[in-house]
């Protein structure tokens, strides 16, 4: 009996193979031996289940041993198997003393190893965590981008009427002619005088501008009837 990719086979070779049944690993040595006897390739390696989606690799429940068999004589084989198998198992095992210094770490890394010889590499998931999330981060009070209000721009000037231009120049120049006469060479009568008529037109000029504009902002534009 040779051993070949991590299995146990009974010496003989095939081109294909097929998966027979799950047999005790009491009685596969036994079976290989029934088999060769009767000329059929056959060899067994540790039965192994893959999860669909994690691809996890976990052993059966009692641990098994499957047994692959040349496939072109696979039902002779079953029947010798069938029968060979069941009379194996009805004759006495005496159950194995446990073995004090059988490391179980170590036939489990065996058993892995040689499921992966066969059927390569398989990735498994990190187990999940039980720790909570993490909550998300929060700005403190001091951090949080401050907020202004920007009044909008105020509307421009309205550009002074001829009018009322003329109107302030006269004040103007009413001050000017009661403060400083000499400037223009008069008296301090005359000055005075011609002071007082300016300040008065000025004046005048700026009421008669204010009473236009509130006699256009009462006048009523409705319908006539």
């Amino acid at each position: 009996m040779t051993g070949r990719r991590g299995r146990r086979d009974n010496g003989l070779d095939a081109v294909l193979w097929s998966p027979l049944r799950d047999v005790d690993p009491r009685v596969g040595e036994h079976l290989l031996d029934v088999l060769q006897a009767a000329g059929i390739p056959a060899y067994l390696e540790p039965s192994a289940d893959v999860g669909p989606y994690t691809r996890e690799v976990s052993l059966p429940s009692p641990p098994t041993d499957r047994l692959f068999v040349d496939r072109g004589r696979r039902e002779e084989a079953g029947v010798l198997v069938d029968r060979h198998a069941d009379e194996h198992a009805r004759q006495p095992v005496e159950a194995a003393p446990a073995r004090a210094d059988l490391d179980e770490d170590a036939e489990w890394s065996r058993i892995v190893a040689a499921f992966e010889a066969e059927h390569g590499r398989t990735a498994v998931d990190e187990a999940p965590s039980d720790a909570p999330p993490r909550a998300p981060h929060e700005l403190s009070v001091l951090d949080l981008p401050e907020e202004h209000y920007e009044p909008p721009p105020p509307p421009p000037l309205p550009a002074p009427s001829p009018t009322t231009l003329y109107a302030v120049l006269l004040v103007v120049g009413g001050l000017l002619l009661i403060g400083a006469p000499g400037v223009l060479r008069l008296s301090a009568d005359v000055g005075l005088l011609l002071g007082v008529a300016a300040i008065a037109g000025g004046v005048a000029m700026l009421v008669s501008r204010m009473r236009e504009r509130s006699t256009g902002d009462d006048g009523d534009d409705g319908a006539v009837v």
